[in-house]
Parts: structure tokens; sequence; C-alpha cells
């Protein structure tokens, strides 16, 4: 099995909603803590890839919420790669209870980038990588997510300061925030996440203005196109609630 990588953490008042629900991108969160970390610890991480000019660009998500923690559970946020194949990796990542049993699973999808070329490099040209101690080639996460048809709710955000992340453009778990939000308030209040499907398109950056358009396949089923005010599709993502 490949390194795996695992981090104690305790929900705290503003990760959870007004019920004492941890939110669903506080997950995210944690799952981007403990894949920074451990590429950190094992040398291949922030250093390592700008000195290489190299960086791992984020192109599909899937998280699934079997279970809820709420305020003041304790929990623990594990990853591992599960797939290294030519330019792709692919990372699971999960948050277990005391007794280990899995509440949420994710799996992501990676590319990894050169900054001064944008050019894809492949993975096995760097034997750092190695110390994942990962064999396996791993299959996509999910294909692809249709666009939207129609448009039954929509919502505009600019981008703010606090959006950017260390590679100074919006984090990739604002989009999963933008999506939640656009949702009708009575779906959003009484209806849990149960699963969302998440396909990165394209950049996001600090002045933008970004329109979150969505159409209601049915009442537990939701898909979402992000856009920019040139109507660049940024995002894709599906909800699935229950």
């Amino acid at each position: 099995m490949s390194t795996i990588a695992s981090e104690q953490r305790k929900i705290t008042c503003y990760e959870s909603d007004y019920a004492g629900k941890m939110l669903p991108t506080t997950a995210m969160n944690y799952f981007q803590e403990v894949s920074t970390n451990q590429g950190d610890d094992l040398k291949i991480g922030s250093e390592f890839l700008k000195e290489n000019h190299l960086a791992w660009f984020l192109v599909k998500y899937v998280i699934r919420f079997n279970k809820y923690p709420r305020y003041k559970d304790e929990i623990i946020a594990t990853t591992r790669a599960i797939g290294m194949d030519k330019y792709c990796a692919i990372r699971r990542f999960t948050l277990e209870d005391e007794k280990g049993e899995a509440m949420v699973i994710a799996d992501t999808q990676w590319l990894l980038v050169n900054r001064e070329t944008d050019k894809m490099e492949r993975m096995d040209e760097y034997p750092q990588f190695d110390v994942y101690d990962c064999h396996e080639k791993g299959e996509p996460v999910f294909k692809k997510i249709a666009k939207i048809k129609k448009v039954d709710y929509a919502k505009t955000f600019n981008v703010r300061f606090l959006d950017i992340d260390f590679n100074k453009h919006v984090n990739h778990v604002k989009y999963l925030a933008w999506a939640i939000e656009v949702l009708p308030m009575e779906v959003a209040a009484t209806m849990d996440l149960t699963e969302a499907k998440i396909a990165y398109k394209a950049q996001c950056f600090y002045g933008d203005t970004v329109e979150a358009l969505c159409e209601k396949l049915n009442e537990k089923l939701y898909r979402i196109d992000i856009v920019n005010q040139e109507n660049t599709l940024l995002c894709q993502l599906e909800l699935k609630l229950n």
C-alpha cells in the first residue's frame, strides 16, 4: 500500500453550520492541508516543486459524505496516492471517526505541469515521487459532467482577496461554496450534500466576476456551471442531496 499521511482534527465552531454540522467545505480544507503537509514531510512539497518549476493542477474531484462530523467531534484526516501514470496522479482522502470508519471519502485527479512552459510533465521523469510508493496506474475519478441545458437559479459573486490561494488564483474549495450558495435556501437548509463531482476547467483570479448557473435535474440532483465575466467556463459541478 502507498504511503499514508494522517492528521487528527477537532471540528471547530467556524467550520460548522448553524445546526452544529461540519460544513462540506471543511472536509476539502482538511484534505488540502494533509496532502500539502505530506508533500513537505516527504521533501517533494512546495520547495521541491518551486525549484523544479512544477505545479500540481487539480482537474477532477469527487467527494462523498457518508456521515457528517459535528462540532467538537474529533476525526482523523488521511491521504495517500492511489494512482500515478505518466502525467496524471490520483489521490484519495478520508475523514475517519474514532473507530476508523470513513465518514467522508474523496478521490482527486491531478496533472503535473511545468510552470515555465505550461506543458504537462511526466512523473517518471522525477524519481523523487517514488517516495509515495504508489505503483498503480489508477482510474479517472469520473468521465465528465454534462453542461447545463437551462438555468433555474443563478447568483453572481465577486472574487475577493480572501478567495486567492498560494498559486494566486481562486482556491479550489471556493467553487463548491459558490455552488452550494446558488441552491434555494429551502434546499440548502433542509437537505444534506451526499456527493459532489467537480471538474475544474480554467483558472479564476482576484477581481473577476463569476456567475453560478444552476439547473435542477430533480429534487435531489443539481448541476452547476460557473463562468467568469467573459463567459469562460471555469468549473462544472454536480451535487447530490438527501
